[in-house]
């Protein structure tokens, strides 16, 4: 009977053991892991940063070098109405019904000097935006 109780004794303190050792692993492992994924999100948050700048610098070089985008159209005044160009200011795009003393003064100004459109999406937009 001793000798049944030391036996179950030992076994249960080599189980106890065995698990505190696993609960170990298992939470330095996680340590290690979750300290990796630190380093990662510092890396990270370095290269965002870099990007961010690296932007930014590209964005003041080219307004400082004046780097026109390249446009395709071009809204110009024609008998008190919008008429739209393409960028040789000679063929004509379309007619519109949209009357240049309906538009706000500053876009009115634009408009008789000659005002840029990138492409055709922002050529809509406005064309939405300003139609009766």
């Amino acid at each position: 009977m001793k000798r049944t109780c030391s036996i179950r004794l030992l076994l249960g303190i080599v189980v106890l053991t065995a698990a505190l050792f696993g609960c170990i692993g298992f939470f330095t492992g996680t340590l290690k892991n979750w300290n990796a994924y630190e380093k990662r999100i510092a890396l990270l948050e370095e290269k965002n940063t870099e990007l961010a700048n690296a932007k930014t610098e590209a964005q003041d070089v080219k307004e400082s070098l004046n780097v026109v985008e390249p446009y395709e159209y071009i809204l110009l005044e024609e008998k008190g109405y919008v008429a739209v160009y393409h960028t040789d200011r000679k063929t004509l795009y379309a007619s519109t019904d949209i009357l240049v003393s309906e538009l706000p003064e500053e876009l009115q100004e634009e408009i008789k000097e000659g005002k840029y459109i990138g492409s055709e999406e922002q050529l809509y937009n406005f064309l939405e935006n300003y139609s009766s």
